[in-house]
């Protein structure tokens, strides 16, 4: 298995290398991580301890708020929708502002609401749902519960592998949101909840990365006046189980934890149990059907921590014993996973000491429920039940492979799901050895790892045949979903919707069902992930090193990234009498993560041949993002006088408070004139580069614009990007301590020159890939270790430095080393 896959690696490797001139003038795309991490993966096909490592990193993609960039692990990812620490607090929702209060209530516990009176709530935090950006409560509150409840069930897997810390961040990212969004009185007691930011109908309509959203979000809260028993359920729940997680190792969070949790199920408790309004905030986005399933999800939880008869007695009239079989753990029904600590509760000693057991559970439900004393019920029977139906292809089918496939949407999740409930099952029950279940469990995850007819992969980054097209904005950097190009960035971990019930697949960004990605997906294959581990976990299997890999798109990748550049295009509208414009259609793209809303765009003409400056006209064809995104406006003007040239001039384009990087939006101009005078722009320092088409068509069309270093990019009037008629660039931050080489003299390397042949070319990337896939098989000497050590310098030589050799040969990188450790 180990040489296949490495002999793939080298595959993708050769290909990326011979696509990379077509690729320099946008910037580098995914492949260039996916060739990284596949260099410095364990070469298994199928590895349960990468699946867990990866399956992660999808929570970072998605997380949100004023504090991102201090908890993720990408770069590519930054604060975002920063302003949802400030929702208006007002009385209903108009243009998708404010919250679903009434005047009264907020005059009641304004002073809770709002304590500094800026007028404003702050439910900052948390994560978006999917690809796109709305915050729902229901997938919110059953992601943070089943990625808890698996590291609950499986915590050994996470330390063995070193995920612990990983998925502790994301817990606490989870739940400290929940608490957040609680608002409670001076005696503790909850007097709202915040279940949902945002909204699908404004949010739909954009497809643009998070950190550049200006979309109204508005704040839904639950109230006694509608207190939606399901949300506050289910959040408890994640908080209950948050306790368990930390006791031993927080004790103060993990007290603060349990509090909340204790104070949202009083208040489900106490206050009409009804199902939430689903019209008031997820719409059809996502239709809870129940409430009492989430009520004894979190009393379970409860009852296992605190031994409070209460929370059981508070289960038998709404516990639904038969429900299990029927379905499987998702967002929408928790009975799967109440069956499963049920299990546990009913057990004669607990598992984990201090955790409370009550082995006569069902027989005091028979009872309250006024059931027959002799109906054989026992909560691990009805798992097993369960399990064995998902075997069968029940509910759903089973697929001509074997795939066990439920539902249209999201196949993977329910697959995945099914497997976790079967792992809890055999740790329980089978001495804590894997059994039938798991030897099923195991099977169906390597389908999903690529032992299907398409011999793909589902889940993204996995393997050389991942899936490449996730339905995600952050990670797409494309303007729409229908756009066919490569994405920006490998959204790693992330488990696609999955194939279908005949094993097909349709891997494109614009297939929402085939490749939707979501919070839910993954929250269920990261408990899996570790159950498989801690069954059949060996010692091949490990953690891809260097993970993630820094990307490559746009700049260094590091911090974000510094860097803007333009992509654009151009028509020439020439007359015969030499006069005549230039059409440009050009878009603002970065790899920085802040949102800049001061930039402008110059581009650069000749004037030699021009008798009279002031005939040249700047005029605007199309702004995209004023018809799309008013107020934004981009404002044209110019020409102006470069100082630094003689005969150089430049028209220059202005987005005032508008975050117009990557945006997606296109902005189409020309400059020229069309009688009285001469223009040519073969001479101009912006032409240079730019691609040209002959038909106006080409302004429609969707991947025409290209990146193009010439039009230059400026930030309150300073130059980030591109490269002036001077030939002036945007200058680096200066290096820090510990940036510059500590081995080796500079004057004898020659950057790049793996293969020490005296020169840099394509055998250098081929030679620096086969020593990261196999140091041992393809030793270098020290001195083209030290030429090879480009990325980095001092940092080792890794597939980092191929992808940097291969910049500086497509003339993206000016020179080598890229950068220094």
């Amino acid at each position: 298995m180990k040489t296949s896959k490495k002999l793939i690696t080298l595959a993708v490797c050769t290909a990326v290398t011979a696509g990379v001139i077509s690729s320099s003038v946008t910037g580098f795309v995914s492949a260039n991580e996916l060739e990284t991490s596949l260099a410095n993966d364990s070469g298994l096909d199928y590895d349960f301890a990468r699946a867990l490592q990866y399956s992660i990193y999808f929570y970072d993609a998605n997380m949100c708020g004023t504090d991102v960039e201090a908890n993720n692990r990408y770069t590519w990812r930054g604060n975002c929708h920063t302003y949802d620490a400030k929702v208006e607090l007002t009385a209903g929702i108009t243009n998708f502002v404010g919250t679903n209060l009434s005047q009264d209530f907020i005059d009641k516990y304004k002073d809770i609401l709002d304590p500094d009176g800026d007028g404003c709530v702050d439910v900052s935090g948390g994560f978006h749902d999917a690809g796109d950006h709305v915050k729902f409560g229901m997938p919110e509150n059953y992601a943070a519960s089943t990625l808890a409840w698996g590291y609950y069930e499986f915590r050994d897997s996470y330390i063995k592998t070193g995920q612990d810390d990983h998925i502790e961040t994301i817990l606490r990212y989870f739940n400290d949101y929940l608490m957040k969004c609680t608002f409670r009185d001076d005696d503790g007691k909850v007097i709202a909840h915040c279940y949902q930011v945002g909204d699908g109908d404004i949010d739909h309509k954009y497809w643009n990365s998070p950190e550049v959203d200006e979309m109204g979000r508005p704040a839904f809260f639950l109230t006694a006046e509608k207190p939606q028993t399901d949300y506050v359920a289910s959040a408890a729940a994640s908080l209950a189980i948050n306790y368990l997680n930390f006791k031993d190792t927080d004790p103060e969070y993990a007290e603060k934890s349990l509090d909340y949790a204790t104070a949202l199920f009083d208040f489900a408790m106490t206050n009409p149990k009804e199902l939430s309004d689903n019209e008031d905030g997820p719409k059809a986005y996502y239709r809870s059907s129940k409430w009492e399933d989430d009520y004894c999800w979190a009393a379970a939880w409860l009852y296992k921590i605190t031994g409070d008869h209460t929370y059981l007695e508070e289960m038998f009239p709404v516990y639904d014993y038969y429900a299990a079989p029927s379905y499987v753990h998702c967002w929408n029904d928790v009975w799967g996973g109440v069956q499963c600590v049920l299990g546990e509760i009913t057990m004669d000693a607990p598992a984990k000491e201090g955790e409370h057991v009550y082995p006569g559970f069902i027989d005091e439900y028979k009872e309250a429920a006024g059931k027959s004393p002799y109906e054989e019920m026992d909560c691990w029977a009805s798992i097993e039940k369960a399990v064995n139906s998902y075997m069968s292809g029940s509910p759903g089918t089973l697929s001509p492979a074997g795939y066990w496939w439920m539902d249209t949407w999201g196949s993977a999740r329910y697959n995945t799901a099914g497997q976790l409930v079967a792992l809890v099952y055999d740790k329980y029950n089978n001495d804590g050895k894997p059994g039938k279940f798991s030897e099923w469990a195991k099977g169906q995850m390597e389908y999903l790892m690529g032992d299907n007819p398409l011999g793909r992969s589902y889940i993204v980054g996995y393997n050389a045949n991942s899936v490449k097209f996730p339905h995600h904005r952050a990670c797409s950097g494309l303007t729409k979903c229908e756009d066919p190009d490569e994405h920006r960035y490998v959204l790693y971990g992330a488990l696609a919707g999955g194939p279908d019930a005949d094993d097909n697949h349709n891997d494109v960004t614009k297939d929402w069902i085939y490749n939707e990605v979501t919070i839910d997906y993954n929250a269920a294959f990261v408990g899996a992930c570790a159950g498989l581990y801690e069954f059949f976990g060996t010692e091949d299997m490990r953690p891809t090193s260097d993970f993630p890999p820094a990307p490559t798109y746009g700049g260094n990748g590091e911090d974000g990234g510094n860097s803007y550049w333009v992509t654009g295009c151009g028509i020439d509208d020439l007359n015969s009498d030499g006069c005549g414009v230039t059409k440009v259609s050009l878009m603002v793209m970065t790899d920085s993560t802040k949102a800049a809303k001061d930039i402008s765009v110059r581009y650069y003409f000749n004037s030699s041949e021009i008798s009279d400056i002031s005939s040249v006209k700047a005029s605007e064809l199309y702004d995209q993002a004023a018809v799309e995104a008013a107020p934004a406006d981009g404002v044209i003007s110019g020409p102006y006088k470069y100082d630094n040239l003689d005969n150089t001039y430049y028209v220059e384009i202005k987005w005032d408070d508008y975050t117009i990087a990557n945006s997606g939006k296109k902005y189409q101009f020309t400059v020229g004139m069309y009688y009285g005078d001469k223009w040519d722009p073969s001479n101009d320092p912006s032409y240079d580069g730019l691609k040209i088409f002959e038909e106006d068509d080409a302004f429609f069309g969707t991947g025409n614009e290209v990146r193009t270093d010439n039009i230059c990019v400026y930030s309150d009037g300073v130059l980030v990007g591109g490269i002036e008629p001077d030939g002036s660039t945007a200058q680096p931050p200066e290096p820090t301590t510990g940036d510059q080489p500590t081995t080796g003299s500079e004057s004898d390397i020659i950057w790049g020159d793996a293969d020490l042949s005296g020169d840099v070319n394509i055998n250098d990337v081929v030679t620096v890939m086969c020593y990261s896939s196999s140091p041992e098989s393809n030793q270098l000497s020290d001195e083209a270790l030290l030429n090879a050590d480009v990325y980095q310098h001092g940092d080792g030589v890794n597939g980092s430095d191929a992808v940097s050799i291969q910049k500086f040969l497509a003339k993206i990188l000016k020179e080598l080393p890229e950068s220094y450790k």
